[in-house]
């Protein structure tokens, strides 16, 4: 039964995001979203999990209610849901309290899915799969998709994002308008030098970080203009007043493409390593900048699979405190990050979609 839930759950997927899913996407689909997934799961790999810890959780209560000669005998439906629980690669159980948690079961069984993913994927694929499962890689998929907000990606934006996400076949084979050629998975548009989709993602991150900011009461200003690196370029934002120890606040946004041939080396090996390079490279473009006593530089660079840069990260949740602390709202945070989030992904909707001029290009 649970199997065949499960290949309804995969036929209603596909046709929902018109899209081909073979095995090792649907399995990847499957995954929480902190693995790289969809946390549309398959009921036929969670259900051993949620067996066993409804079992560990309740015995205490069983074995007061059944005679001791009956409660000490073995449950044959948990040792056959465990046989299966196993059967998914998982080896070590939890131990203690985590028995009776469904999280712990399900976490060994989702980490095992996906080491197999890992190893049975080429380099493009390793990239991809540990960008998607860093840490607020999947924040644009826990959003609410309330449209009067513009939180709602539309169908094509979000066919793109997943596919992007899952590795599988985005358009037919044609050549950009760079004179390049792009494949079926259209990685090319992601870090094309004539993508649409740069500007338009660099405008919408900063225009969020500055309505944080100004939300939270502190004033600021996009593209200052008396704040130029050595090429006379100006930063993306600054406070007007101190922010930290009496030092403005200046910010420069960026977002490498995961998969670039310039990075895959690095971002196949390491989740988030183009966006730790990119901030390096922000602080050596802005030295002056960064080795000013009355400035606070801080690069933001989130890949576009994704990851978030250290600097990046640090930042926002700063902003989102202040924020949370100003309105009283402490989920201000993790709203935050799925705006940003999501702004990053119709940037990569916009330049998967811009690799030609046709608009038949798109399955």
């Amino acid at each position: 039964m649970c199997k065949e839930i499960g290949e309804v759950l995969r036929d209603i997927l596909t046709e929902v995001l018109n899209l081909r899913l073979d095995d090792l996407a649907w399995t990847q689909a499957g995954l929480p979203v902190r693995w790289g997934g969809l946390g549309i799961r398959d009921v036929a790999t969670l259900a051993p999990s949620a067996f066993l810890s409804s079992s560990a959780a309740t015995a205490p209560l069983v074995d007061t209610i059944l005679p001791p000669e009956i409660a000490a005998l073995p449950d044959p439906l948990a040792q056959a849901a465990l046989r299966v629980w196993e059967g998914n690669g998982s080896l070590a159980r939890p131990v203690g309290a985590d028995t009776c948690r469904q999280r712990a079961w399900d976490e060994i069984v989702s980490q095992a899915l996906f080491n197999h993913l890992l190893s049975l994927a080429d380099i493009t694929s390793q990239a991809r799969l540990r960008a998607v499962s860093a840490p607020n890689a999947g924040v644009w998929l826990n959003t609410l998709p309330v449209r009067n907000l513009g939180l709602a990606l539309t169908d094509r934006e979000l066919k793109i994002c997943t596919g992007l996400r899952l590795g599988t076949t985005l358009v037919r084979q044609h050549t950009c308008v760079c004179r390049a050629e792009v494949d079926v998975r259209a990685h090319h548009g992601l870090s094309c030098r004539y993508s649409k989709g740069r500007q338009a993602r660099h405008s919408q991150a900063n225009d969020i970080i500055a309505r944080a900011l100004r939300a939270a009461d502190v004033q600021t200003e996009l593209e200052p203009r008396h704040l130029l690196n050595d090429d006379r370029k100006k930063a993306d934002g600054a406070t007007l007043f101190a922010w930290s120890r009496g030092r403005q606040l200046v910010w420069d946004f960026t977002s490498p493409d995961t998969l670039a041939p310039s990075y895959l080396a690095r971002t196949s090996a390491a989740a988030g390593a183009a966006a730790a390079r990119a901030e390096q490279l922000k602080r050596s473009k802005y030295s002056n900048l960064a080795n000013s006593e009355d400035i606070q530089f801080v690069p933001i660079a989130i890949e576009s699979l994704g990851p978030w840069g250290a600097e990046a990260t640090d930042l926002i949740a700063q902003i989102g405190s202040r924020l949370a602390r100003h309105t009283g709202d402490p989920r201000a945070h993790p709203f935050l990050k799925q705006r940003i989030g999501l702004a990053v992904q119709r940037g990569n909707a916009v330049s998967v979609s811009g690799t030609s001029p046709l608009s038949d290009n798109l399955e």
